[in-house]
C-alpha cells in the first residue's frame, strides 16, 4: 500500500496490528514499526486503534507497554470502552501478582464507567483476580 501511495488510514492500521497479533513475538519489530506510523499519523486519538495496539504488544510479548498505553488513553482523555477494558485486564492476568492494585484501579473504571453488565469484561475481571493471588475476589 505505501509502495503504491494508497493513503493509510486507521482501519488499515488496526488491520495489520491484528495480523501482527496473531503472529506473536517474532513480529514485535514491525508492530513497533506500525506503532511509530500511528503516531507520525496522529492516530492516538482513535481508542480502536489503541485497542489494537494495546493487544498488538500483550501478544508480541511486551505487557507493561500495554499498561502504558492504557494508561495514555486515560491521561489523554481517551474514551474507553468494554474492549480497552477486557484488553487490558487480560494483560494484568498475564503479568499476576504484581499487578494485583492496577487491576483493583481497572476494575473501580469498569464500575464508574457502568460496564459491569458485559460478560466477557467480568470474566476477564474474575481471571485477574484469580491470576493475582486474590481468589475469593474471583467468585
Amino acid at each position: 500500500m505505501i509502495a503504491n501511495n494508497i493513503a493509510l488510514n486507521e482501519i488499515t492500521f488496526t488491520n495489520v496490528l491484528s495480523v501482527i497479533s496473531e503472529i506473536g513475538p517474532s513480529e514485535l519489530e514491525k508492530g513497533k514499526q506500525i506503532h511509530q506510523q500511528v503516531i507520525q499519523h496522529k492516530f492516538l486519538s482513535d481508542k480502536i486503534l489503541i485497542n489494537s495496539l494495546i493487544k498488538m504488544y500483550h501478544k508480541c510479548g511486551e505487557p507493561n507497554k500495554s499498561i502504558e498505553l492504557y494508561d495514555q488513553m486515560i491521561a489523554n482523555n481517551i474514551a474507553l470502552n468494554e474492549i480497552t477494558f477486557t484488553n487490558v485486564l487480560s494483560v494484568i492476568s498475564e503479568i499476576g501478582p504484581s499487578e494485583l492494585e492496577k487491576g483493583k484501579q481497572i476494575h473501580q473504571q469498569v464500575i464508574q464507567h457502568k460496564f459491569l453488565s458485559d460478560k466477557i469484561l467480568i470474566n476477564s475481571l474474575i481471571k485477574m483476580y484469580h491470576k493475582c493471588g486474590e481468589p475469593n475476589k474471583s467468585i
